[in-house]
């Protein structure tokens, strides 16, 4: 067995730290709060991806995704705190997925009518297009679906939000994922998995972490059961290993973007994790994910 890396001290208190602050915004169920938790992390990530890409020379319209990000975070929050603006979430959400393709669609006609005065229309004219877009898809708009779970759920006797319960329950198992990924991995790894993407990650370093989601998914419902859906434990265990699986392959989805532009890390805001996309990089996958499975299960619960 070998020994742990230098990053673990800072890695773990980097974690506890985010970790308490998300515990005191649940705590309070301070819906300001929680805005500010969901778009400080979807603003500034999307920051770090335009860095990367500007590091990998590729071309691209910051401030326009920026903005659109704002304005999607900024619509999201209000209508779903006031559902009666669009069809509630129980029923589909079809309001606020409508505005959100409102939002996207404009983008798109912006960035074209950007590019007509492009010089000499070349391949950053599509560069620019595309991955602006793709990252205001892939950052902001992903991400919000921690709000869409936060409202899922009508409010309680005293008018506070439920859903937090939901979003508290992807992101233990999804992150306690990557924790035992990089605990398992570090220890007794010694098999690669995809070395063409990350060459650190074992499949020992997966099964583990996988095997830990499933654990903190089991443990959340058993100590938060009344809070959350009447699901049995074999549907929260599978639950749990769709979470976990699928939080693998955001990972992996960071590391090829990395890849792709010849870059380690995507920042060194997080002490011992990296940046911002190193964060929530498998949150990008489990939070649609989650959200879209419940759609189905909530009616036949």
């Amino acid at each position: 067995m070998r020994s742990l890396p230098a990053s673990f001290i800072p890695r773990t208190i980097s974690t506890v730290g985010l970790w308490l602050a998300i515990f005191i915004v649940f705590w309070t169920k301070c819906e300001p709060a929680f805005l500010l938790l969901i778009a400080f992390p979807a603003v500034g990530v999307l920051w770090e991806y335009f860095a990367l890409l500007k590091s990998g020379g590729i071309a691209r319209h910051r401030g326009m995704g920026l903005t659109a990000a704002l304005i999607l975070i900024g619509l999201n929050f209000w209508l779903l705190r006031y559902p009666g603006m669009a069809f509630p979430l129980s029923q589909g959400g079809g309001g606020i997925f409508a505005i959100d393709a409102a939002v996207l669609s404009l983008l798109v006609i912006v960035l074209f009518l950007r590019e007509f005065g492009r010089h000499e229309p070349g391949l950053p004219t599509a560069q620019a297009i595309v991955f602006t877009l793709f990252g205001v898809i892939y950052i902001p708009w992903l991400f919000l679906f921690v709000a869409k779970l936060l409202y899922l759920t009508p409010r309680d006797g005293q008018g506070c939000t439920t859903g937090q319960y939901l979003v508290l329950f992807v992101i233990a198992v999804t992150k306690f994922t990557d924790v035992g990924a990089f605990l398992c991995g570090s220890l007794l790894g010694k098999t690669p998995f995809f070395p063409n993407i990350s060459p650190k990650k074992t499949c020992e370093g997966i099964v583990g972490g996988v095997a830990l989601g499933i654990l903190v998914g089991v443990m959340i419902f058993h100590f938060l059961g009344s809070h959350l859906p009447p699901f049995s434990l074999g549907l929260v265990c599978g639950l749990s290993l769709l979470l976990a699986v699928a939080g693998v392959a955001g990972d992996l989805a960071e590391s090829l973007l990395k890849r792709s532009v010849h870059t380690k890390d995507s920042g060194h805001a997080l002490p011992g994790i990296g940046g911002g996309l190193d964060l929530i990089d498998s949150l990008l996958f489990t939070l649609p994910l989650f959200y879209f499975v419940l759609q189905f299960l909530l009616p036949h619960s």
